[in-house]
């Protein structure tokens, strides 16, 4: 078997056997399942719900979980990476033979595949709905603007993930790590409004902090032009601010470069620091 089959091999069964990230992956499965069933459920009448009846490909802004995919992701990795330090299972591989640059590859292999898990689910679960649901322009799942979405809910997830992977790697125990992972959404919130409130010229800075990033990528007015020019429509007849976002390519290289430095960090961690 190869390097990385067995890599990815080793962390299958350590994830299988952990029953936290069991847990949580079933808590999201379910809350999916339940979006997906709201937001379908209309057209049937078997459950009140607060959209319109909608079909693919117009449903997946509904439901894709932009709002919580990321942060269940985040906390897979931390509960299936930070353990190791103190179970001293990494400590334990290295010894076995795998150097500390395979240990880093292996975790870096988990996220890949923890990132196509958590988008694959709710696509299965929404495709699943559509069979049921169809679009009344035909069997169309995705348009180019849908792809879009769904590349901005991916890079999210990658970004999301690594942020656990490298707090995984430094702070080396679950609940301190967690707790900082969410802690630094008030903290970055409370530093944006300190900045728009110091200065105009600094509020543009704010549009590249990693949260603002994440909630512009996966959020539907950056991808469909008709819902930005109907709320901003609004805003304009009440006199509010316009809304405007960066480019998607500039958000998307902005997210990449977070995931590589989250990366780069987490990675000089695992070399430098005794495991």
């Amino acid at each position: 078997m190869s390097l990385l089959g067995v890599l990815l091999r080793i962390e299958a069964l350590k994830a299988v056997k952990r029953p936290a990230f069991c847990v949580t992956l079933g808590i999201f499965v379910a809350i999916v399942t339940t979006y997906v069933v709201t937001v379908f459920s209309e057209k049937y009448g078997a459950l009140p719900s607060p959209y319109r009846a909608v079909a693919l490909p117009e449903g997946w802004r509904y439901i894709l979980p932009t709002n919580f995919g990321p942060a269940f992701l985040g906390v897979s990795m931390i509960l299936l990476f930070a353990p190791e330090f103190s179970w001293r299972t990494a400590r334990q591989q290295v010894i076995d033979g795998l150097s500390r640059e395979r240990v880093y590859l292996g975790k870096v292999m988990l996220l890949l595949v923890l990132v196509a898990l958590f988008l694959a689910i709710p696509l299965l679960i929404g495709g699943g709905a559509a069979i049921v649901s169809p679009s009344e322009d035909g069997p169309v799942l995705v348009r180019h603007t849908e792809f879009n979405y769904m590349l901005g809910y991916t890079l999210v997830l990658g970004l999301a993930g690594s942020a656990g992977l490298m707090l995984a790697a430094l702070v080396r125990s679950s609940g301190p790590a967690l707790g900082i992972f969410f802690v630094y959404t008030l903290i970055e919130a409370s530093v944006g409004s300190l900045l728009g409130r110091w200065s105009d010229a600094l509020q543009p800075i704010t549009k590249f902090f990693p949260l603002v990033v994440c909630d512009s990528l996966t959020n539907a007015l950056l991808h469909y032009p008709e819902l930005l020019a109907s709320e901003n429509a609004n805003r304009a007849a009440y006199g509010r601010e316009l809304m405007e976002f960066l480019d998607f390519e500039v958000l998307a290289v902005t997210a990449l470069a977070y995931a590589a430095l989250f990366l780069g960090i987490a990675f000089l961690s695992m070399r430098q620091r005794d495991l």
